[in-house]
């Protein structure tokens, strides 16, 4: 009981200082998705003047279809960078207390992912709100099944990173490129076909078409789903053992 009441102070911490000295403060949790997406609706919409049938973006206007990739997208990157960064930024605590190093990157995981939950909520109140709150049975464990995937790769990359400092740089450039990689923007439907098959190597491409169906649609595909949860137990599974056979190097490099 004692290290869930850490993680949640940890958690509480992380998005206090997340937003420490701004105007807005934590305000600024809400007006980020929306901000962003006012941009690439702008960008897609009326200036590159991209138009999508409905059944394309899985029968949901494309506001809502972008609205739930940027969710999906925002809670990842957020926790990727904030979790494999958070041990070597909590170094100076880490030499002053007793906290386990991987509840750092388990909080930063969880504050990073609570921009999914925000993003979504404007997803559901603009599509079809109050019918579209059945659809949070769905998503919920859909998004913990992503969660528990993020978990794991954070603690991977979190526990590579204190030995060797720019993984942190090489992830996250390499991050852009996957962001236009997955059918986010677009609908998955306008992949080109001999492109397809790269996208069923990327497990990211399991859980962002997990969030979308759950969302847009209102029920789980079953085959995803289980493909996800079997991507995120063996993340979760790795990420446990890389932590443990690193931590004990951990305050010698920190």
């Amino acid at each position: 009981m004692h290290n869930y009441y850490l993680l949640y102070q940890l958690v509480k911490r992380d998005i206090k200082m997340s937003f420490a000295g701004s105007m807005f403060g934590t305000l600024w949790m809400f007006l980020n998705p929306l901000l962003m997406t006012g941009i690439f609706y702008l960008i897609f919409q009326h200036i590159v003047r991209a138009r999508f049938p409905i059944d394309a973006t899985e029968g949901a206007s494309y506001t809502v279809y972008l609205l739930t990739g940027l969710a999906f997208w925002n809670g990842f990157s957020q926790s990727l960078i904030r979790g494999m960064n958070s041990i070597t930024d909590n170094a100076y605590l880490l030499k002053k207390t007793a906290v386990p190093p991987y509840l750092f990157v388990l909080a930063s995981t969880i504050t990073g992912f609570i921009y999914t939950f925000v993003s979504l909520g404007y997803a559901l109140l603009l599509k079809d709100f109050p019918q579209s709150l059945t659809h949070l049975i769905p998503l919920i464990p859909v998004l913990m099944v992503e969660l528990c995937f993020v978990a794991g790769l954070t603690l991977i990359l979190g526990s590579l990173c204190v030995y060797v400092r720019d993984i942190s740089q090489i992830v996250s450039t390499l991050l852009s490129f996957v962001f236009y990689s997955l059918p986010i923007i677009y609908p998955v439907s306008y992949v080109p076909e001999p492109l397809k098959p790269f996208l069923l190597f990327n497990p990211l491409f399991y859980m962002l078409r997990n969030v979308q169906t759950s969302l847009l649609k209102g029920y789980i595909d079953l085959k995803l789903f289980i493909i996800s949860l079997i991507i995120s137990c063996v993340s979760l599974v790795l990420g446990a053992l890389v932590y443990k056979l690193l931590k004990r190097g951990f305050y010698d490099v920190l």
